[in-house]
Formats: C-alpha cells, sequence, structure tokens
C-alpha cells in the first residue's frame, strides 16, 4: 500500500477528504468537508499524513487540544500547529483520527481531539518534516454544502 501522501487514487483522495497540492518549495494541503469543522479535521489529519503514513498507525489512545485565535484563519493555524506542537514534543503524538468537539465561532474557539499513538521510529516511517502550518496563501473557502481549507505547510 502507497503510503498517505503517496496516494494518487481519485476515489481514496475523496473518501479522506483530502489531498497534496504542489508548491514551488513547500506542500500545500487542500482538505474539504461538509462543514468547517469536517474541512479543518480533514486538514489536520492530511498533516499527520504527509509526516507518516497513517495506515501504520494505530488508534492506542485519545489526546485533546484547545485553541483559540484572533480571526478564523488565525484559528485554522493555531488548530493545526498545537497538534504539531504535540508531535514534536512528548508524547510524539500522531492522530489517524480527528474530531472538533466544539467550535465557537464568535469565540474563535475549537476543542478537538484525536485518535493515534506516539510516533515510534521502528514502527513509524518519517516521510516529511513539516515544520510549521503558515498565513501564505491560507484559505477557509465556505458555502452552503461544502468548505474548502486550503493550508501551505512549511517542510
Amino acid at each position: 500500500m502507497p503510503s498517505t501522501s503517496m496516494i494518487e487514487d481519485r476515489g481514496e483522495i475523496e473518501r479522506r477528504r483530502f489531498e497534496y497540492l504542489d508548491h514551488p518549495a513547500d506542500i500545500q494541503l487542500h482538505s474539504w468537508g461538509t462543514t468547517i469543522e469536517r474541512a479543518f479535521e480533514a486538514c489536520l489529519v492530511s498533516m499527520f499524513g504527509y509526516m507518516t503514513d497513517l495506515e501504520k498507525v494505530e488508534e492506542q489512545y485519545e489526546f485533546y487540544w484547545k485553541v483559540s485565535g484572533d480571526s478564523m484563519d488565525g484559528l485554522l493555524f493555531q488548530f493545526l500547529d498545537e497538534a504539531l506542537n504535540s508531535f514534536h514534543a512528548e508524547p510524539c503524538f500522531v492522530a489517524k483520527r480527528v474530531e472538533i468537539m466544539r467550535f465557537d465561532k464568535e469565540k474563535l474557539e475549537i476543542d478537538f481531539r484525536g485518535w493515534g499513538e506516539s510516533f515510534d521510529t521502528s514502527k513509524h516511517e518519517t516521510e516529511a518534516d513539516i515544520k510549521s502550518p503558515t498565513y501564505s496563501n491560507m484559505q477557509i473557502i465556505e458555502k452552503s454544502d461544502r468548505c474548502d481549507v486550503y493550508v501551505i505547510v512549511d517542510i
């Protein structure tokens, strides 16, 4: 099975609700969902999927986060960055699945959790090191029946 970041089958891409778009120096994550919550969740899973093959990640435990922002773009940045910090520091958590439990658009706050495990180099391969999400060309496009999110991450 190809790694999460190498899948090119359009049916599989539609099922998982994210894809990776080329960028001259970095990588652009494109995710979507029927709501902004589902699009954000898929974006976070895509970020973890770019760093390691999610097929090898087991849902061993839950990890909880709470973030806030000063704008919708800032909230998306914090959402990704907080989870990325949990990957780069103990417990080196990588999520295979993510759920937003509370999304407050007025207060710009999100409570969310992920299911996964601690990254283990004897089990998981490092495919790329994402240093940070960026605000460069960040887009959140909300329509009545779909939301698309675009984020360039620094690798």
